[in-house]
Order: structure tokens, then sequence, then C-alpha cells
């Protein structure tokens, strides 16, 4: 039960991750300087500050809010900025270029890559801990006979050849089929 729990949580945080969108920016660039600017509803360019005295706007007027794709990123988008490296700039000395940073699908590929190779080598080193107590818990069953020979019995099992004689797998006793006893 507890295995379909982790699963759903699992299939829930990946879904989370896709569906959230990457944040979009916009390179503004007027003769040879550059600058980025975030697209979206919280990088509405600056304007000046309303007056007081101006009626509401209609409800039925309401502005839209700034969208985060990539058609808002034009030559009038970074002139409408004012920015400081603009100044005297006319459009045709405006070069735009719209881009994403830090895309989810590309978080999900490297952390899937991260854990991957964490749970491999963490399998691997396991696994070895395992082989390990369990030859030492056969050299207590057997008496001390092979903890006479030492480290290089089991290292003989564990790396074939590194011990006194050279390993077959047919003198290993807990291999299927062996011959041994």
């Amino acid at each position: 039960m507890t295995r379909i729990h982790l699963f759903i949580l699992l299939v829930a945080s990946i879904a989370s991750l896709v569906s959230a969108s990457a944040q979009t920016f916009c390179k503004c660039t007027c003769f040879t300087n550059s600058v980025i600017i975030g697209l979206g509803p919280q990088h509405d360019a600056p304007d000046s500050s309303p007056d007081p005295n101006s009626p509401p706007p209609p409800l039925l007027l309401t502005p839209r809010a700034a969208s985060s794709s990539c058609a808002q990123c034009n030559r009038a988008f970074c002139l409408k900025y004012n920015l400081p490296i603009c100044k005297d700039a006319e459009e045709k000395d405006v070069i735009t270029s719209c881009f994403q940073r830090d895309s989810r699908k590309d978080q999900i590929i490297v952390w899937g890559f991260i854990l991957g190779t964490a749970g491999l080598l963490g399998w691997a080193g396991a696994r070895r801990l395992l082989e390990w107590r369990e030859a030492s818990s056969a050299s207590a069953r057997s008496g001390g006979a092979a903890a006479r020979t030492g480290a290089s019995g089991l290292l003989s099992r564990v790396m074939p050849g590194a011990g006194n004689r050279a390993y077959s797998p047919l003198d290993d006793p807990g291999a299927a089929g062996g011959r041994g006893g």
C-alpha cells in the first residue's frame, strides 16, 4: 500500500513540475549594449505615476495582463522601457531576442540523471556490503576455515585472480550446479 502512495506522490510531483512554465526573458540590444528583461505580469513596463485626479478606467476595458510569450519581445517593447542604454535610439538601432532559462524539462532530465547515478552507486555499494557480510557470516559458520584464508580468500571471490589461487565458478560452493558442497 505504501508503494502506491509513493507512486502517486511521484507522478503528482512530476506533473506539477512539467505544468509550471519556465521564465521567459527578452534581451534588448541598443547599439552595442544589452539588457535582459523578464517577461510576464510581474515585469510590466514602468509607467509614469498615475494622475490621482483622473477617473478610474471603465470596468469593461480593464488592461490585459502582460503575457510571458515571445510575441511581447519586440523593438517597441524595448523602447517603451526607456532604458538608459537606448537613449536616442530608433527602432533600427534595437535588436531583440527572446529566450527561456531553466525549463522544467531540463531540470527533470538533470535531476533524473543525478538521482539515477546516485541510485546505481548506492545499489552497487549495498550489494558489495551484503556480499561482504554474507562471506563473513559464512566464515564464522564454517568454524574459521575461511577466516584462516584471510582477505585473500574474500578478495578472490569478489575479484577473480586476486587471491592465492585462480578463481573458478565450478569451485564456488554457492554457485548453482557447482561441484562443491
